[in-house]
């Protein structure tokens, strides 16, 4: 056989072998696209990270704080700080912060802790909340562990600027805290 009639379709194959590496990398997913568009590694919305506050003004400010040897998924080494900077050279004020991280068991409610109804797994509080991913999620997000947990943690600042109204609190936590829930979910895909 003539070799002058194999280099065309090694040239082709390889040529279509770069356009599909370069097409999967480029295409959109819910995982680009909401890590895109959100912050705290896509699981908030601006709208959404606002809710807490200690009513003291400034700009909101995020710093996903990622740590050292960390996999291609930042999503379990990463600790996102949301918070209020009142100019360019004072360090924000911490108002709460959101963590993931695999567990081999859901952590028990805090005191004054409500658990969450609706086929949803965890609890919300005025300080602290918890919440676990849908039974599919470990496996989509390359886990042995049996569940991935959202925490958040709310600063005191912004507790007192609530007067202490645990109510008020506990819907703000739950709204963050469900919103980063359902955004992870829709980033890797396993809903219930």
């Amino acid at each position: 056989m003539n070799k002058k009639y194999l280099i065309l379709p090694a040239v082709l194959l390889a040529a279509t072998a770069t356009a599909t590496v370069t097409a999967v990398r480029m295409w959109p997913s819910p995982l680009k696209d909401l890590r895109a568009q959100n912050l705290c590694l896509g699981m908030l919305t601006e709208k959404t990270a606002r809710l807490l506050d200690d009513h003291k003004g400034g700009k909101p400010a995020v710093d996903e704080d990622r740590s050292e040897g960390a996999g291609a998924d930042p999503v379990f080494s990463t600790v996102c700080f949301v918070g209020r900077g009142t100019s360019e050279d004072t360090t924000p004020r911490i108002q709460y912060t959101l963590d993931v991280r695999p567990a081999d068991a859901p952590n028990e409610p805090m005191k004054g802790a409500t658990p969450l109804t609706d086929g949803r797994s965890g609890w919300v509080g005025p300080r602290q909340s918890e919440v676990q991913l849908p039974t599919a999620c470990p496996k989509r997000m390359k886990t042995d562990a049996a569940y991935v947990t959202v925490t958040l943690k709310v600063a005191p600042g912004v507790v007192a600027a609530e007067n202490w109204d645990e109510a008020a609190l506990t819907a703000a936590s739950r709204t963050v805290a469900l919103e980063a829930v359902d955004n992870l979910t829709e980033q890797y895909d396993c809903a219930a």
